[in-house]
């Protein structure tokens, strides 16, 4: 495999090496030609990789780049590019502070900000030690080698441990940070210092809950429920259950004796495909035994079904959900639900996604009425909680990494 070209500085110093500080002009557009056939060449070498294209997730990023896919984007965005009082620009150079949990979000964060013409610092976490990780930036320093010179200077991979100082020494030199990784790793960059000007988009700790709707679930056919299974395990066993948008609670709408049989037929059903894929059932054993000994003395359990593979945990109504938090590999809250005016708890700035199942169109427009104000950022079908949108956590990422020039 080909070396990877990160730049690991030893001091601040070695900063001034990025070429993302070697020239202030910018060269490319708004959704620049240029970054679409980068796109379109990186997905086609990720999607053809025998290699890579065994996992999920990164097929899903594949697919993701695709020339029709970014042109979807633009389309969706000809709001923000098409004006008489304005011209849509960069922000500038923008510091990528990447998530450990989640492995190609460093991409999906790279590609919305190139997509404007913005010049693109990723600090990248340990996690790019697996070997598909790799591959991907194999696929990139050979395509800006190749054929995509002139994106050189806008994209810099850069990996050190925790240094305060490079954290201070670049923040003090870009427009933006990107700060995903959590509530510590938020807090530590908003206590380093930044330009006056420079902006913050922040990527905190989230949770999210899935919302199935039990009689639905109790009449599927054996190849709807299949159909359902793979992606109830998509949602929830990518990334561990570990990402921010993978559900860690499931509420049951229904009676609890539909609740109940809903509950065995995943868990015998889920357990099946996940014994037959690569599961470290031993080691996932034990975090979850802890877990469970965690949550009786907090007084969270009420009842537990399934197994080491498949775990719910029935929590009591005094609970404040958006206080949970799962052990991940399969660890679920389970909440019973008569009626969707039940739901508490959920406008709260913690809550994220809520991925549904069987629900009628006024059932959704009822949810949709729940999430005004502070809570629940996206609502979405089971199987689309870990696909990514430029509209995340809130924000519309094309209109936060660029800015408008004003023109009269």
């Amino acid at each position: 495999m080909q070396e990877i070209k990160f730049i690991v500085p030893k001091n601040v110093n070695e900063l001034s090496e990025l070429p993302i500080f070697k020239s202030d002009k910018y060269l490319i557009g708004v959704f620049d030609k240029i970054v679409i056939g980068f796109l379109e060449d990186l997905s086609r070498l990720i999607l053809k990789d025998k290699a890579i294209n065994r996992f999920p997730e990164i097929v899903a990023l594949g697919f993701w780049l695709r020339k029709s896919n970014i042109e979807r984007l633009k389309k969706e965005n000809q709001h923000l590019l098409k004006s008489n009082n304005y011209r849509l620009s960069p922000r500038g150079k923008v510091f990528h502070i990447c998530p450990s949990n989640v492995d190609t979000m460093f991409v999906y964060s790279l590609v919305v900000s190139l997509l404007v013409g913005n010049k693109n610092i990723l600090r990248l976490s340990s996690k790019t030690e697996e070997p598909q990780i790799k591959k991907i930036f194999t696929h990139i320093d050979n395509l800006l080698e190749s054929k995509y010179h002139k994106l050189s200077n806008y994209i810099n991979l850069v990996k050190y441990t925790r240094d305060e100082e490079i954290n201070k020494n670049l923040s003090l030199k870009v427009n933006v940070r990107v700060i995903w990784g959590g509530d510590q790793t938020v807090q530590t960059f908003k206590n380093t210092p930044s330009q006056p000007r420079a902006k913050d988009i922040v990527f905190p700790d989230r949770l999210s809950l899935m919302l199935l709707k039990s009689k639905k679930i109790l009449e599927l056919d054996s190849k709807e429920l299949n159909e359902f299974i793979h992606l109830f395990q998509n949602d929830s066993y990518t990334f561990n259950q570990l990402g921010c948008s993978s559900p860690q609670i499931v509420m049951f709408l229904g009676t609890h004796n539909e609740a109940d049989r809903a509950v065995k037929i995943i868990v015998k059903n889920l357990t099946k495909i996940i014994k037959n894929n690569s599961f470290d059932i031993s080691s996932i054993a034990s975090l979850k035994f802890n877990k469970i000994v965690d949550d009786s003395m907090d007084n969270v359990l009420e009842n537990k079904t399934g197994n080491n593979v498949v775990t719910f945990i029935e929590i009591n109504d005094k609970v404040t959900i958006h206080k949970l938090r799962s052990c991940g590999g399969g660890y679920f809250y389970k909440k019973n639900l008569k009626k969707l005016s039940e739901i508490h708890d959920l406008n709260h700035s913690k809550i994220q996604t809520i991925t549904y199942f069987g629900l009628t169109e006024n059932e959704i427009n009822q949810l949709s009425e729940i999430s005004f104000g502070e809570g629940i950022d996206r609502i979405v079908p089971i199987g689309k909680a870990l696909e990514f949108d430029y509209l995340w956590d809130g924000y519309n990422l094309f209109e936060e990494l660029s800015r408008k020039v004003a023109i009269k």
